[in-house]
């Protein structure tokens, strides 16, 4: 089995607001249901809150993932392959993107210059009993959000080294759709979460 993961943004100061003996419920409940929830096998894409429920979380699920890390974990060696053929610029501004969407490793910090600020997952800083894979506080998702500003409008420019350069990539992200697609995912996890001031979680599942 691999590892699997569930995509929250939530409103950081509504959730600071909370007992920190109730805040692993909470976010429990909007990542997997509510402890009744017979079936709560939701679609892809978004799903926000019932209308008459506090509008506090939303929750992401990737394309064609079923949830799953390996499909990150996929984009993360085709990036890591490609960013040798892509221009400084545009290669520092998706290292520094990317690196939380492929989770563990691939954030090059020591590989950049004079490209601040360098974006590394937080550790979750209430004392939580739940898997938390991902941790990143508001200020780190405006920050992200600059560099999806620097990498969307030019990601189209890298198909041509991808087609060119990985003739045969493996796994689950085998062509430049996939892997496009998966970054684009993640800048709309990133811009809805920055336009609220909202905070994004990832919880194993």
């Amino acid at each position: 089995m691999g590892v699997c993961m569930e995509v929250l943004i939530v409103d950081w100061a509504h959730l600071k607001s909370v007992p920190a003996g109730q805040r692993d419920g909470l976010v429990e409940a909007a990542a997997f249901g509510p402890d009744d929830a017979y079936d709560y096998d939701l679609p892809p894409g978004w799903t926000w809150p019932d209308p008459t429920e506090a509008r506090w979380w939303a929750r992401y699920e990737f394309l064609d993932t079923m949830t799953s890390y390996k499909a990150h974990f996929w984009a993360g060696e085709r990036w890591n392959d490609l960013r040798a053929f892509v221009d400084t610029p545009l290669r520092d501004a998706l290292d520094q993107f990317s690196a939380p969407l492929f989770w563990d490793g691939y954030t090059y910090a020591s590989q950049t210059s004079g490209f601040s600020p360098t974006v590394e997952p937080d550790a979750c800083d209430w004392n939580s009993r739940l898997d938390v894979m991902l941790w990143l506080l508001p200020e780190e998702v405006a920050a992200l959000h600059h560099f999806w500003g620097q990498v969307g409008p030019h990601l189209g420019s890298l198909r041509e080294p991808f087609d060119r350069h990985l003739t045969e990539p493996i796994g689950w992200i085998t062509d430049f759709t996939s892997f496009s697609r998966l970054i684009t995912e993640w800048g709309d996890v990133v811009s809805q979460a920055a336009h609220r001031d909202w905070a994004v979680i990832g919880l194993r599942s």
